[in-house]
């Protein structure tokens, strides 16, 4: 398995090991490959750093690149298995959403106060509690969060966050369903082709993606934050028509701050959104494209004709998994 990355390099989260000791290291402006490794199974993208895990090691890293905030180290050390589920939106709420000893959710106003409670008895402070129901899926954006949750009979999106944001929600509150309480998502009940298997968003982000059994993809979020590339965005889900008249069937979907990749089931790579930092691997003169672009054909120029297993997308990078 190879891994393929393009964007932003400000902080080394491109290089492991190759331009560690590099000042100013440069940006990548096209899909390059970064690692080979047979057992890769998920990569984390943060804003200054990437880790990449692989089965053999499910809590702990097999490789790192860029700088690692120390709040993030310290939690690293103190509960690896808090490090290697949580969510952190811009608003710097923190998300863990299985806890090792409760089999609830638990919220923190900030990644400190998770730190005070892993290194404090008694705690000053009591974090939220939710107990009725349990994440198998969760995604930042800026100001919330949304998890794919499993209830009996079948797996509902929840969203939550500041009121302040509706639009990122795709509910409308009310009393009986906060803005801040997680609540299901009702477009994203019922859908016609099945069950969404998996969300998409960035923890600096307004936009909101979730893909269905049936590989379709709905695309929510708030439009003026979205507005330079994304003009038509909708505060609720709707499907996302990529190719043709009739639309791609899609496989996977990976959401960055300002931009968007998405795989089709016929290994067609597209995307939409900011270049600026080359996370669309177009190259340094396109600074942004505002339509669904086929990036396939950026891709093999480096790659090859390989088959794409997967993407991933952080703030402002964007990650292939390339089986040969």
């Amino acid at each position: 398995m190879a891994l393929y990355a393009t964007g932003l390099n400000a902080w080394n989260q491109l290089d492991f090991g190759r331009n560690q000791n590099d000042q100013e290291p440069d940006d990548i402006f096209t899909f390059t490959c970064l690692l080979k490794d047979k057992n890769i199974s998920h990569i984390r993208p943060f804003p200054s750093y990437t880790l990449v895990y692989t089965t053999s090691q499910p809590l702990t890293p097999t490789h790192t690149s860029g700088l690692v905030p120390k709040s993030h180290q310290k939690l690293s050390r103190y509960n690896p298995h808090h490090y290697l589920h949580f969510a952190e939106a811009y608003n710097d709420t923190v998300v863990i959403p299985n806890h090792p000893t409760s089999p609830h959710p638990l919220q923190y106003p900030s990644l400190p106060h998770l730190l005070t409670d892993l290194l404090s008895s008694p705690l000053p402070f009591q974090p939220i509690s939710y107990p009725f129901f349990q994440i198998s899926q969760l995604s930042p954006y800026a100001t919330g969060f949304i998890a794919l949750a499993t209830p009996f009979p079948d797996p509902q999106v929840y969203s939550w966050g500041d009121p302040r944001f509706t639009p990122c929600l795709a509910r409308h509150p009310s009393p009986t369903s906060q803005a801040e309480s997680p609540s299901p998502i009702p477009d994203l009940s019922s859908l016609p082709t099945g069950p969404v298997i998996k969300i998409s968003s960035c923890s600096s982000g307004y936009l909101l993606a979730a893909l269905t059994l049936g590989n379709d993809l709905y695309i929510w979020g708030h439009a003026g934050r979205c507005a330079e590339w994304f003009p038509d965005l909708s505060d609720r889900p709707e499907p996302a028509v990529i190719g043709d008249e009739a639309g791609k069937d899609i496989k996977d979907v990976a959401v960055g701050q300002a931009h968007i990749l998405v795989l089709t089931i016929d290994n067609e790579l597209w995307g939409r959104g900011d270049n600026s930092s080359g996370q669309l691997g177009l190259g340094k003169e396109t600074k942004a494209v505002k339509e669904w672009t086929r990036l396939r054909e950026v891709f093999d120029k480096n790659g090859g004709k390989q088959k794409i297993k997967g993407v991933w997308a952080g703030e402002r990078t964007s990650f292939l998994f390339v089986e040969p």
